[in-house]
């Protein structure tokens, strides 16, 4: 009975031992390690002892190899000690591997530095550590734990030598090279209208020039919708810094990609900047649209027109954030009033017209309830959806005006998770979204005119003039608003209502 009950109380007891007198002697094989006659029952629990002076006493009684076991309580004989459980403490086998660790994070904190190579020393357990640490718990200095792991390490031992690897040789280039840099926080914006080199644009103009606008209207419709979209996506890249990005600017930003910034607290300005040419561009679109003062004929062919360089954004190039961008000015409600032009552009052009209907609209849905990935191979993609996430990240405050068409939703928290969930898809995939802007741009030979005509410089300039440029973002978007209504009730006025009898 005293057998049984021994071994299932052993069960129970905790895997941590002790020493605490001196080392273990090499044990002849003679020697009985049986559990002692006069203490057959075991404490299992967890509670310290209430005496540390009888634990003392009695240890110094006990013959030499004897450990506590469980709570400091068990004290009778012990088999031979486990090995020492701390694996992680041992001494790296060379310095260069402890160096390139992706989880030596100390290197980002000059200040840790000394904390994380007073952790990386040898176990004391391999040294006699706890002979060693007895005196000085007696003495009311911290001593080890019921533990088989060294708290010296936690506990900031600073009398111990901390092993310190020895520095590889550099020259002087690599070490440039692989030296931190703090990454810096932009507070200006990277479109400057005012100070904008431009050969269409007069040193100050005023907005809405009928000259600026009938000369962008002629290389508008005189390229081919491919050619149009391909210049688009050209500047989309350079302003979400997925191509053309030089190294200082990569140093400048801690990250290789400004897909990867835009998910990053310092990133504030870049996605300030993505949403200020996203707005632009759809505002220039629907202009374009507005602006056509003659028959109705030419409007549904400018129509036409824009929904052919959608879908050359969408199938060829990949550009989902231009993509957007045009989606949102055919939606807008100046836009969609106009029942005389959708009208026409059913009945010219039938084909486009059930293109807009049964693809596109449909598919700019999907990408604005974060379902992309079931639709869209990642290999096709150019530039991501940038819209969602930077709105979400840069609004101070929950509004219900001026919602975004994906927020009103029933599935609005989840739709905003997949946004989330995108967004960190997206930082992981930089380098493939690089990859593929190259692949499509290969041989691509930008004209001049036409480059300039999509710069957001260009498009904040020809809206709201050389001094208007200058006015807060919100006030010009209000104001831009309020003419956008007023041009589309010119071309098609609201009927009439008639009086009642």
């Amino acid at each position: 009975m005293q057998d049984r009950r021994t071994v299932s109380l052993k069960a129970h007891q905790s895997e941590s031992f002790l020493p605490i007198g001196c080392k273990l002697p090499p044990q002849s094989p003679g020697v009985d390690t049986s559990p002692c006659p006069n203490s057959p029952v075991f404490r299992t629990g967890s509670e310290p002892t209430l005496s540390p002076a009888l634990v003392r006493r009695v240890s110094s009684e006990a013959r030499a190899g004897e450990a506590l076991r469980g709570s400091d309580s068990q004290l009778c004989p012990k088999p031979p000690p486990k090995p020492c459980k701390v694996p992680f403490l041992k001494t790296p086998a060379s310095p260069s591997t402890w160096l390139n660790s992706e989880a030596n994070y100390c290197e980002l904190n000059p200040a840790f530095t000394a904390g994380c190579d007073r952790g990386v020393r040898l176990p004391m357990c391999a040294q006699g550590g706890h002979t060693e640490l007895l005196p000085a718990k007696q003495n009311g200095a911290p001593g080890p734990r019921n533990s088989g792991i060294n708290y010296l390490i936690l506990d900031g031992d600073d009398r111990a030598t901390p092993w310190e690897p020895p520095a590889a040789p550099m020259d002087e280039g690599q070490e440039n090279q692989d030296e931190f840099v703090t990454p810096l926080l932009e507070t200006v914006s990277s479109f400057r209208p005012n100070d904008f080199q431009s050969k269409l644009l007069p040193a100050e103009n005023k907005p809405l020039e009928t000259a600026l606008l009938k000369r962008t209207k002629e290389l508008f419709t005189s390229c081919d919708p491919k050619v149009i979209a391909q210049h688009m996506l050209s500047m989309d890249c350079k302003v979400a810094r997925i191509l053309e990005v030089s190294e200082e600017t990569r140093r400048n930003m801690g990250v290789s990609s400004g897909l990867e910034l835009i998910t990053l607290p310092h990133g504030h300005q870049l996605r300030l900047d993505i949403m200020e040419r996203h707005n632009t561009m759809a505002i220039g679109i629907a202009v374009d649209l507005l602006g056509c003062t003659g028959t109705l004929e030419d409007r549904a062919a400018t129509l036409n027109r824009i929904i052919q360089v959608a879908v050359e954004l969408k199938e060829s190039m990949g550009d989902l954030y231009s993509f957007s961008a045009v989606m949102k000015a055919l939606e807008m409600p100046q836009i969609t009033r106009l029942e005389q032009t959708w009208t026409a552009l059913r009945h010219r052009y039938t084909q486009t017209a059930i293109l807009y209907e049964k693809q596109l609209k449909p598919f700019s849905k999907i990408l604005h309830e974060g379902r992309e990935s079931t639709c869209v191979p990642p290999s096709n993609v150019s530039v991501p959806l940038l819209m969602p996430l930077v709105t979400l990240m840069e609004r101070q405050a929950v509004t219900f005006e001026g919602t975004d068409m994906w927020e009103k939703n029933d599935q609005s928290c989840e739709i905003m998770l997949n946004h989330l969930a995108t967004a960190r898809l997206m930082a992981e995939a930089a380098d493939s979204y690089r990859a593929n802007a190259e692949r499509i741009l290969a041989g691509f030979q930008p004209d001049e005119e036409m480059s300039e005509i999509f710069k957001t410089e260009f498009q904040i300039r020809l809206l709201w003039g050389s001094k208007g440029a200058q006015v807060n973002q919100t006030e010009r978007y209000e104001k831009f608003s309020q003419i956008l209504t007023a041009l589309s009730r010119k071309l098609e006025p609201p009927p009439v209502k008639q009086a009642e009898l």
